[in-house]
């Protein structure tokens, strides 16, 4: 009986593990489709945070800022610094490259997801 619950605690905490790491990858490219597609109107760190919260996809700082320096440095984004408030704020928006991207992404996203939908469609005694 002690095998059974250690294997079923393994079995738990490996689990968890495999999905862990899988909700990690697809959340990571689906916060760079989000990202992309929420910024055609400029909006500082805080706001893109809240507002991809908003929507489902929650995102902490420490993962949303090397995004944002990613895409810029990818120049999807563009950015500006804002200092005239009570406090300075980088303002982020996307390109006209990105723009482009972004299209050719929510296509790629679409065409995955209906695949998907698919194959699930498709499991044995759903």
């Amino acid at each position: 009986m002690i095998y059974i619950i250690s294997d079923i605690i393994i079995g738990d905490l490996l689990m968890g593990k495999v999905f862990e790491k899988f909700e990690t990858e697809v959340k990571r490219g689906v916060l760079q489709l989000g990202v992309i597609c929420l910024l055609d109107k400029e909006q500082y760190g805080y706001e893109i945070i809240k507002n991809l919260n908003n929507v489902g996809l929650k995102v902490e700082e420490g993962t949303l800022y090397p995004l944002l320096r990613r895409l810029e440095k990818d120049e999807l984004l563009s950015s500006h610094w804002e200092t005239s408030g009570p406090r300075p704020r980088k303002y982020y928006k996307t390109t006209d490259f990105g723009k482009e991207i972004r299209f050719k992404w929510l296509i790629s996203y679409k065409s995955i997801n209906t695949a998907v939908k698919r194959l699930e469609d498709n499991i044995q005694g759903k």
